[in-house]
């Protein structure tokens, strides 16, 4: 065979590469700004603005995830700023920089056909698509237990010490941004056990990664003190575990995500049946074992009482997974098939991550445009402004677009009859929220379903205030009631008049004047 044939085909697939890898950039960069931040992003926002020092401690009281991606996004931000685009670069890049380490450990298990097809799944995945658009962890921690899974593949082939130091380093930096990615940290080092358990580095890697994650331990007791994430155990074990497969293959919530899921899941289950009449290959074997081990220990986290489980959270088995299922389509028997397959399943894809993106119904709650209708001071500097949003019980997001938001002051349990200060208040506003009702499997991804929807009357019976505008924004509705002088408020007042309104929660904020 000449040279140039032997280089074609080399060729043709770094060509296929680049192009998905340019792909994956255009779809986590495109519109990156577009959503406003939601409440989780808002508290990255917030947390990333104090020093070092005071970011570690609200960690432990305010987030359930370690402090490496907040570390990198501390300095991230100091640089591009802590706006949308800002912050969400850097889980852009990370899901940009998955594809390439995803056609490495395909191409190293398997071939090159794996490779790029498990490339494509990486770069067309609306989950990953979404995290990558996401100022939260977990793209990083895809990108990091990518690096440890690779360097896995190449030291188990060969337990020297330069591959061996990367997988220790990469499993611990992967399990210091999301304590999850012990699932595959963990059956990676029993296979390293059973395979090379003679090998004394080997041995001394599994003991560097057990000695630097003991800080995480501590650092996960802290923060499991302060209850943060005992909400998700409040939301039933079954529709959470069947929620894994379908937002793994078509994301949260697409404009016809039923169908899409179904289809996604025929072309799923046939490149794993495919995979399947290759039982002798190890590299098959191994994938599995590290799924199977995974689901083991989350079971017995679970039956332990440690019971974290969402999706977000199992992030870590969905590259293995999807190298198996690439494996199967990439078989060289059916290499035309499972190229038509992987097209088809990359368009399902797109088409699920397309949809979200230009539907306000499925993406984040847009609290940046909420502001922009109150505008950023109150009428007059003499008087303050108060807010009322219906159903939600949070300053953030809000606070961030608008300075000097608060809630106002009280002690004591009852907020009704405890508030300890009036003010001087010229315009209620009252928030409505009008995104549909949430699935009943539990909405917990920041999409307009993660907020309750509400009634907004005409206007409220508040002494001396009357109603002058009502305007629609995206997933809310502003209600504006003015004085035609400062009115002397307290909260019994406002909460008198909304009686009749059957609210959940309800929350009032101040807005300084000064």
């Amino acid at each position: 065979m000449s040279a140039a044939r032997k280089t074609r085909p080399a060729s043709w697939h770094l060509a296929g590469l680049v192009l998905l890898t340019v792909l994956a950039a255009a779809l986590r960069f495109w519109r990156l700004r577009h959503q406003g931040f939601w409440f989780d992003e808002a508290n990255t926002s917030q947390e990333l603005r104090f020093t070092p020092g005071q970011m570690i401690t609200l960690l432990k009281h305010y987030e359930s995830t370690p402090p490496f991606y907040y570390a990198v996004a501390w300095v991230w931000g100091r640089i591009f700023g802590f706006g949308e685009a800002g912050l969400r670069s850097l889980s852009a890049i990370c899901g940009v920089l998955v594809v390439p380490l995803a056609y490495a450990l395909g191409h190293k298990l398997f071939s090159k056909r794996t490779g790029l097809i498990v490339a494509a799944f990486v770069a067309c995945n609306p989950l990953l698509i979404w995290y990558s658009q996401e100022a939260r962890a977990y793209e990083m921690l895809v990108l990091l237990t990518a690096v440890a899974l690779l360097a896995f593949a190449y030291a188990r082939e060969r337990p020297e010490r330069p591959a061996l130091t990367v997988w220790a380093a990469a499993s611990v930096l992967a399990m210091a941004t999301e304590y999850y990615a012990a699932l595959v940290v963990i059956p990676m080092a029993v296979w390293f056990l059973y395979e090379h358990r003679q090998r004394r580095e080997v041995l001394g890697s599994i003991a560097a990664v057990a000695v630097l994650s003991l800080p995480l331990l501590w650092f996960a007791i802290s923060q499991n003190a302060t209850g943060h994430a005992s909400w998700i155990k409040h939301v039933s074990l079954g529709p959470r575990v069947g929620q894994i497969f379908p937002q793994f293959l078509v994301g949260f919530g697409a404009p016809g995500g039923i169908a899409l899921s179904w289809i996604a899941a025929v072309l799923t289950l046939t490149g794993l049946g495919l995979i399947a009449v290759r039982r002798d290959l190890v590299a098959v074997r191994m994938l599995g074992a590290l799924l199977l081990g995974a689901i083991v220990i989350n079971a017995l986290l679970v039956a332990v009482g440690v019971d974290n489980l969402l999706t977000r959270n199992v992030l870590p088995m969905w590259l293995p997974a999807a190298v198996l299922v690439a494996a199967g389509l990439g078989l060289r028997r059916t290499l035309l098939p499972g190229v038509a397959l992987t097209a088809v399943l990359c368009g399902v894809g797109i088409a699920a991550a397309v949809g979200v993106e230009v539907n306000r119904t499925y993406q984040r709650p847009d609290w940046r445009q909420v502001a922009s209708v109150l505008g950023t001071r109150p009428a007059q500097g003499v008087a303050e402004r108060a807010i009322l949003i219906q159903n939600y019980r949070d300053v953030l997001p809000l606070s961030l677009y608008m300075p000097h938001l608060h809630a106002w002051h009280h002690t004591g349990t009852d907020k009704v009859s405890h508030y300890t200060r009036t003010y001087p208040v010229l315009e209620v506003d009252v928030v409505s929220i009008s995104s549909p009702p949430a699935p009943s499997t539990g909405c917990w991804w920041g999409s307009a379903c993660n907020l309750i929807s509400s009634q907004l009357q005409s206007t409220y019976p508040i002494a001396g205030f009357r109603p002058v505008s009502i305007r629609r924004s995206h997933q809310f509705t502003i209600l504006r009631m003015v004085a035609n002088r400062p009115v002397m408020l307290t909260p019994p007042m406002v909460s008198s008049a909304l009686t009749n309104t059957k609210l959940i929660y309800d929350d009032l904020l101040v807005q300084t004047a000064s």
